[in-house]
Parts: structure tokens; sequence; C-alpha cells
């Protein structure tokens, strides 16, 4: 064995599978991955709705057959129950101080709660069917619903009485979003494949636009600047530009079975989708590529992020309730933009600035001229690298490893030496080859390299048969070996054509069977 510092040689490729490479991960990923300790709580029926109080400690609303449950964002524990229900809750919404919950289920009548005593402060009556989607305005004052009867409606909170009735649908409402930044705007999405924007300025009560999602609408979301809107129907989710008149911007589908909720995190910077395939999506709404996903044990209703970004809370339609929470930062850094982007470069004559590069590494660096690593070449790499070809090839012959010689052929091919490396051999030296092709030419791994190097052995001593008897060996050897190959062959085209030709006959004898029965049923 020689060892030598020799960066600039590359040492034999063999053959061998490569080790997988282990991929890098990104800083969004990281980031998601810090969901830990997860917590699966069992309800009674599958989970509508999950929804986070913005005001802290950001306990969450969870929504399950007749009973709204309140828990601590700290114990992960229910914290209050509230059951004034009859029938299902299918939505239940905190007001963004989180001292009212708004309510609504099969019963099709709105309720809100008061959060410290539990007791119901409003009953909204006027739908006729189910109520699928309900929430506070942004001012606090109004509550909109949305129902099976086809209708959205606003609610006056004071009083409870109905403000307004839009009936621009023709199915099923089951969506709703409300604008952020105005009490008077919101997007409806229904069963009829369109997603509505409604204005209650208007009198007239008609959708100011109106999009064609293609599918049933299971959900909707609007930015906080209300200028975009998120759908999601199918399998397939699309973006849409308010201010260009509901001008599609993207659609894309990710998901393989149907999607049932939409979620954004505190910046709306990513958006979260999931569906029945059991997968959470999360996109970069730059340009809404995955970033990450997440997969769960049944598919997913209803999905719920903190506004802290710390509890992670998904509904599931068999019942379970996951709810993933991220450890707390034991470093100073503040916020959570610093966990997931990259460190913005240090300021030109700050210390950090003159400091840079004396630690280690950090993410996205650039190592110039790093330290090369001291490795041994083997025997054959040795003679390989003083380009002794018939030295590097009877190298690898004494290996005795197949990889090895395969690897070696297929350099000394490379590089156009494999005639040089098989010229002017003795008995003594061309047996060993003749031996290698003998015994794996007909391996599958290896057969189509090893016939272009018999060819080339017979091409040079096919002149002198008869002269050596031990080389006459080998190649009477390698044609029966090769015969041996063909035979087989054609007796596996026989097997294939029978096997055809029996499952013609199965067929056919299956099509008659059939015909039969159906005439005689067709008698009586």
């Amino acid at each position: 064995m020689t060892s030598s510092r020799t960066p600039s040689f590359k040492k034999l490729r063999t053959t061998t599978a490569p080790p997988a490479v282990p991929t890098k991960e990104s800083s969004e990923e990281r980031y998601w991955k810090k969901f830990q300790y997860p917590v699966t709580i069992k309800e009674h029926a599958a989970i509508n709705c999950v929804d986070f109080s913005r005001a802290e400690p950001h306990d969450f609303a969870v929504t399950s057959a007749t009973r709204v449950q309140i828990y601590s964002s700290t114990t992960n524990q229910v914290k209050k129950t509230v059951s004034r229900f009859k029938e299902s809750v299918y939505s239940a919404k905190f007001r963004q101080d989180g001292q009212l919950m708004v309510a609504g289920g099969e019963e099709g009548i709105v309720k809100v709660f008061n959060m410290n005593s539990r007791a119901i402060l409003r009953q909204c009556e006027g739908h006729t069917k189910a109520i699928r989607q309900t929430c506070f305005t942004s001012c606090g004052h109004k509550i909109l619903s949305t129902a099976d009867d086809r209708t959205l409606r606003s609610w006056d909170l004071s009083t409870g009485e109905a403000l307004q009735e839009f009936t621009g649908h023709d199915d099923y409402v089951r969506a709703l979003a409300v604008s952020p930044g105005s009490s008077d705007v919101c997007v409806t999405g229904s069963y009829d494949h369109t997603v509505k924007l409604w204005d209650m300025r208007c009198s007239a009560g008609t959708p100011s636009i109106t999009m064609n999602h293609g599918a049933p609408v299971e959900a909707v979301l609007l930015f906080p600047s209300a200028s975009v809107c998120v759908s999601a129907g199918h399998n397939q989710i699309c973006v849409w530009d308010i201010l260009s008149g509901g001008r599609q911007l993207f659609s894309f589908s990710n998901h393989q079975k149907t999607v049932t909720c939409l979620a954004f995190d505190s910046g709306a910077r990513r958006l979260m989708s999931g569906g029945v395939d059991r997968q959470l999506k999360i996109y970069d709404v730059t340009d809404y590529s995955v970033i990450h996903g997440l997969s769960y044990s049944s598919p997913i209703l209803s999905i719920g992020l903190s506004p802290s970004e710390s509890h992670l809370v998904v509904g599931m339609s068999d019942g379970s309730l996951s709810i993933k929470r991220r450890p707390a930062k034991t470093s100073s850094t503040t916020g959570e933009e610093s966990e997931r982007l990259p460190q913005a470069p240090p300021k030109v004559g700050t210390k950090r600035f003159f400091n840079r590069g004396k630690g280690k590494p950090e993410e996205g660096d650039v190592i110039v001229n790093p330290s090369r690593p001291m490795y041994h070449l083997k025997a054959y790499e040795v003679q390989l690298k003083k380009f002794h070809y018939v030295d590097a090839l009877d190298a690898a012959m004494k290996t005795n490893n197949c990889d090895v010689v395969s690897g070696m052929f297929q350099e000394l091919i490379h590089r156009d030496g494999l005639s040089t490396s098989l010229a002017g051999r003795n008995q003594r030296s061309l047996v060993p080859v003749m031996k290698f092709l003998v015994h794996y030419i007909g391996h599958p791994r290896y057969q189509a390299l090893l016939i272009d190097v018999a060819n080339v052995v017979l091409d040079m001593y096919g002149g002198v048969c008869g002269e050596s008897r031990r080389v006459d060996q080998q190649l009477n050897a390698l044609r029966s070996r090769v015969e041996a190959e063909l035979n087989m062959q054609r007796r596996m085209c026989s097997v294939l054509g029978m096997l055809d030709m029996l499952f013609s006959m199965a067929t056919t004898t299956t099509t008659t069977t059939v015909t039969k029965t159906t005439s005689t049923s067709t008698k009586h």
C-alpha cells in the first residue's frame, strides 16, 4: 500500500451503490421541526374547528360534537367547557380581546358567550339550516355567519338583531373569512364552486366580485391587506388578486385528496393547508412552494397556530386532537424571525464585523482553500495514477474483488486505455483475465461491460488459438458459457410465449362464461 498526498487525483470508482447522501436541512425545516412534545387527546367526535385567542395567554377553543372546550396553552388541559348546545357545533371563534366567543351549529342559532361566566349573552335566530361558520368582524361589534341555507348574515352584537342578509350563492356556504382591516368586507366560499367578495356597505346585497374555483370550496382566507384571497376546494388551492377584480394569481395542488382547512402564521408569511390525505403542508407565500410537511394519523379537518407561534394544534376526523409546542428559547434573542431566517450581515465598524470568520463556519459561509485531507491510495490506484495500465489491471485482478475489477475496466475504457492494458500479454497474465470473463460474463450487473471487454480480447488473441493449452481451455469455457446463456434466453422466451397463450385462453374462457350466463338470464 502506498500513501500519498494527492488531492488532484480522483480515486477509482467501483460499481457498488454509493451511500445515501444526507440532505441539508433549510432554516425553515429546522424551525418547523422544533414543534415537538406532541400531545394527542381523544374527543368523542370529529373536531370541526380550532381557534386561538388573540389575547394572552392564547388559550384555544376546540369544537367537537355538542360542546366547545377551552384548552390552556400552558398545561394543554381543558380549562373550561361550554356545553349549551342541543346539537352538533361546527364553529366557535374568539373576539379579538378574548372576552367573548361566538358559536353556531346544527341548531341554526348564533350564540354569543361570555368567556368568564360562560353565560349566553345573545342568541341570533334567522338561519333555517345548520350554521357552518361564525366570526366577529374586526371592529368587534358585528357578527357574521354562513349556513347551509345558502345565505350570509350579519348581526348586531349589542341587540342580537339581523342587519343584512346576502343570498348570492346557489349551494351550501361552508367557508368564511373577514377582512382584518375592515369590518365591512368579507369573503365566502360555497359548494357552488364560487368564491364571493362582499361589501356590507352595498345596500343591494349582491357580491362585489365572484371568482370561480372550479370545485366545492371548503376554506377561504384573506391576507391582512385584504388585497389577496386564498381558496381551497378538492385538492386545489387558488390565490386571487382582489384589486384586479378577482384575477387568479396562482393555482397549485400538493394534496392527493380534498383540502379541508387553511391557516396563516402570525405574520401571514407562511400558508398552511390540511387535507383528507392526512398531510399538513406549509408554503412560502412568495412563490407558494412547499417548505415543510407533516403527516398525521387521520384526515385533518382543522388547523390552529397560536399568535406567538408556540403551539400547533390539529383536529382530525376521528376525534384526535394533536397539540405540538415549540420549546421556549434559551438564548437572549427575542422574536421568532431570528430563529427562522439567516442572521443579517454585520455592519462595517462594529465588533461583530471585525470578529467575523474567527469562529466556526456558519451556514452560508464560503470556505476558501480548505485543508486537504491525507488519504491512502490502493496499489492499483498508484499504477493508474502513473498511467501504467497493464500493472493497474494486474493489481486489480489480485484483489479478487469483482467490483474493483469492473471499476478498473470502466476507468480504462473512459481513458481509452483498455486495448493498451490487454495487449502484449503472455499465457500467465492473460489467463486471469479470461477466468474473470468466464465467471462474470453471465452476471446481469456486469454483462454489458464484460461483453465489450471480451470482444477486445477475442480480436487481439483470436489468431493465436492452439498455441497455448490453458488459453484454449479458457476460450472454450467462454464459448460454453455464452452458449449456455443464449440457451437460457431462448427457454425464457418460450416460457413467456406459453404464459401469454395461457393468459389469452383464460381471458377468452371468462368472456365466454359471462356471455353464456347473460344469455341464460335473458331467456329466463
